[in-house]
């Protein structure tokens, strides 16, 4: 029998290559591309154009890892799936002011959306303690954070969560997931720990 720490992390392994989600988002690459913020669902390639100079474009941190190489050929192009939920920070190691941040989410299909929860959380950035107020007071709900990389880091659960404060405390500065689940619903939103 598979225990529900197992059956997480299965679910956080398998579920984004089960994403059929298949968009390509098209950009440029140049000296104009100062901070690209990018957002994109999980399984969607973005496809980058140099449009003039000697450039490559390498990610820096994040749960995605690629790097095109140095290229100076106007019209070349460089393009990575995104298989993971959660950011991916890219620069140009030449140029520093050229750099930006996918970040890849879950899609949803129509009766997914209707079951979502809704939940704040506050203050954010946080120090200390983060608050959680959320709409699913009559069902067992259980509030997990992630880091970047997936790792849990913390987990509560309780009968009914209308809510509820976390002492978030030991975590390292840097960003997080908040995920709460209750019965078949399920939602996240991020967080920054200072």
């Amino acid at each position: 029998m598979i225990n529900y720490y197992t059956s997480r992390i299965i679910f956080f392994l398998i579920f984004p290559l089960l994403s059929f989600s298949q968009t390509t988002h098209f950009y440029d690459w140049g000296f104009s591309s100062t901070n690209q913020q990018i957002s994109i669902d999980v399984g969607d390639t973005v496809t980058w154009t140099w449009v003039g100079g000697f450039h490559n474009l390498r990610s820096t941190t994040g749960v995605e890892t690629f790097n095109s190489g140095f290229s100076s050929s106007v019209g070349f192009q460089f393009s990575h799936t995104f298989n993971n939920v959660g950011s991916t920070d890219f620069t140009c190691d030449p140029h520093a002011s050229m750099y930006g941040t996918v970040t890849a989410t879950q899609s949803l299909s129509t009766a997914d959306q209707d079951s979502i929860i809704t939940f704040d959380v506050y203050p954010n950035p946080a120090n200390s303690f983060v608050n959680i107020s959320c709409n699913s007071a009559t069902k067992p709900t259980t509030v997990e954070i992630y880091d970047m990389l997936g790792r849990l880091k913390i987990s509560k659960s309780q009968e009914a969560l209308e809510f509820t404060t976390l002492d978030v405390s030991n975590l390292s500065p840097g960003m997080y997931f908040v995920n709460i689940m209750s019965g078949n619903q399920q939602q996240s939103k991020k967080i920054i720990k200072l």
